[in-house]
């Protein structure tokens, strides 16, 4: 018995020297590679990931669902990774970047911020040239609301106050990109620029929305003399108003001059959500439908005009015999249309910046003749990512199809928590399209999850929190969006989660690389 036991004593050190060195060897670029233990008589063997259960409540058609686990069974957290050892051989830029990744292919102008391929995955390039992944928030300004206005007075005083504590609040959770956010696209005011975009340990990068269809919309009743029924007809018939050409490029070239030589500046989404694709063709308000543009009154017969045209090019001869396949090309067409002529106008006024799609949302995400129109003539494609506990693997895989050569990036996402509260009193939480969860905790772990899938495609390029502060309507319903609340205090519980998964984007991207290639 005591020979045996010695046996196994030398066995057990001889495996282990023999891990060692296999550790020790496996890379010589600085990367190390995750152990994974082989074997069933040793403790150091475990699943990749031990997997936690987090509570949610959906928010559909209008209310919050029964509190569930169903499709938050497998959540994934970075201490909860049991193959996962961080690398730590290599440097950034002040951006973020990584330093010394060799791109075989880079769009875009030197000195600003550009689309890179390197060791077969999508970057953005830095104006330092680092290979960078946008982790951001949104709407980094102060609130506008009564409750907000006082909380800011109590709290900051002055917007210069505000605008410094707020830069260290970035820097310190390695937030390396944020957005104004303002409907009528502006630059950040000159009083708070410096402290949000440049804080003393780093660089901020920004991007702001043009919405070109939306302000044509909005300022119809001036430029047109009448509203547009938004609750009648689907927004994309006014892609073939007349004036509508006229009006973006005078728009565009206003705005683009605002952004000129502006190294920060990512660049633009055109526009945001727009209603290309219902769920099931159901409702053409929310999506092109061939038959809603050939029934458009005398008002809007451009549109109907571009519809009737279609049917005769494809010989359809009524409306009876329209296919699905006819439904798709047609859709596919004015989505092209949109994103040519946009993107055109923009590059005619400025060729520093990136072109970062619409920011696809709902079911126009999902659709192929859309994605494809976008890819074909923006730097990128944003989705706005809601109603999902994670990305969905067969979507991600017809982003890597139906993208190309381009990459994505989640413009918006995020979850709320029952846990915030203003004065005492529990927020509603009734507003917007962010699910529920239990704590500021569960946030985080929500936040991890989404990002580590993320981080596993080779695509994308990055995500932005929706959004920097908690929302409180005019009807005094409070919204936990934020990372910080109405009273503007941090909730370092989720930005912990935040920070830590931001500080281990490369060394995760390592992690996930190196393992897919074994």
């Amino acid at each position: 018995m005591r020979k045996h036991i010695i046996y196994r004593y030398f066995l057990f050190l001889s495996l282990v020297g023999l891990m060692q060195l296999t550790f020790s060897c496996s890379s010589s670029s600085n990367e190390i590679e995750p152990l994974k233990p082989e074997g069933e008589d040793t403790p150091l063997e475990k699943d990749e990931y031990t997997f936690m259960n987090v509570e949610y409540r959906k928010w559909q058609n209008g209310t919050f669902q029964a509190w569930t686990t169903a499709d938050s069974r497998e959540t994934r957290t970075i201490d909860n990774m049991n193959w996962y050892t961080p690398s730590s051989g290599y440097s950034r830029t002040a951006w973020g970047g990584r330093i010394g990744l060799q791109p075989s292919s880079v769009v875009g102008k030197e000195g600003f911020f550009r689309v890179a391929y390197c060791g077969g995955r999508s970057y953005l390039l830095d104006p330092d040239n680092g290979a960078v992944i946008i982790h951001g928030i949104q709407h980094v300004r102060p609130g506008e609301s009564t409750a907000h206005k006082k909380a800011f007075g109590t709290r900051y005083g002055s917007e210069a106050q505000w605008s410094e504590e707020t830069g260290k609040l970035l820097a310190g959770n390695h937030i390396n990109y944020i957005s104004y956010g303002s409907n009528r696209i502006e630059v950040f005011p000159a009083a708070v620029r410096g402290n949000l975009l440049t804080p003393k340990t780093q660089k901020i990068a920004y991007a702001e929305n043009l919405y070109l269809l939306r302000t044509f919309m909005w300022d119809m009743s001036k430029n047109l003399g009448y509203a547009f029924d938004d609750d009648k007809y689907n927004r994309l018939v006014l892609l073939f108003e007349p004036t509508f050409a006229t009006y973006i490029d005078r728009l565009v070239q206003e705005k683009s001059a605002l952004f000129a030589g502006d190294r920060h500046f990512i660049g633009f989404y055109l526009d945001n959500e727009l209603p290309f694709a219902s769920y099931q063709n159901a409702d053409p308000l929310r999506g092109i439908d061939l038959k809603h543009f050939l029934s458009l009154p005398e008002r809007y017969k451009a549109a109907r005009e571009y519809a009737e045209k279609f049917m005769r090019d494809n010989g359809i001869a009524s409306t009876g015999v329209i296919t699905k396949k006819n439904q798709e090309d047609f859709r596919g067409m004015v989505a092209d249309y949109y994103y040519q002529l946009t993107t055109a106008t923009v590059r005619r006024y400025d060729k520093e910046h990136l072109i970062l799609g619409t920011r696809l949302h709902d079911w126009s995400k999902y659709n192929q003749k859309v994605v494809e129109a976008c890819a074909r003539y923006c730097d990128l494609v944003s989705v706005n990512y809601y109603a999902r506990w994670q990305p969905e693997a067969d979507f991600l895989a017809n982003l890597k199809v139906w993208c190309g050569a381009k990459p994505f990036l989640v413009s918006e996402f995020y979850i709320k928590a029952e846990d915030a509260s203003y004065q005492g009193t529990g927020y509603a939480n009734t507003e917007g399209g962010g699910w529920l969860v239990h704590t500021q905790k569960n946030r985080g772990e929500f936040y991890q999850n989404f990002c580590l899938r993320l981080l596993e495609t080779r695509n994308c390029v990055g995500w932005v929190h929706f959004e920097y502060n908690d929302g409180y309507d005019s009807n005094g319903k409070a919204s936990n969006k934020g990372v910080v609340s109405i009273e503007y205090e941090p909730y370092e519980s989720f930005l912990s989660h935040m920070r830590q998964l931001n500080l281990s984007v490369h060394s995760l991207i390592d992690y996930n690389d190196t393992k897919s290639v074994q």
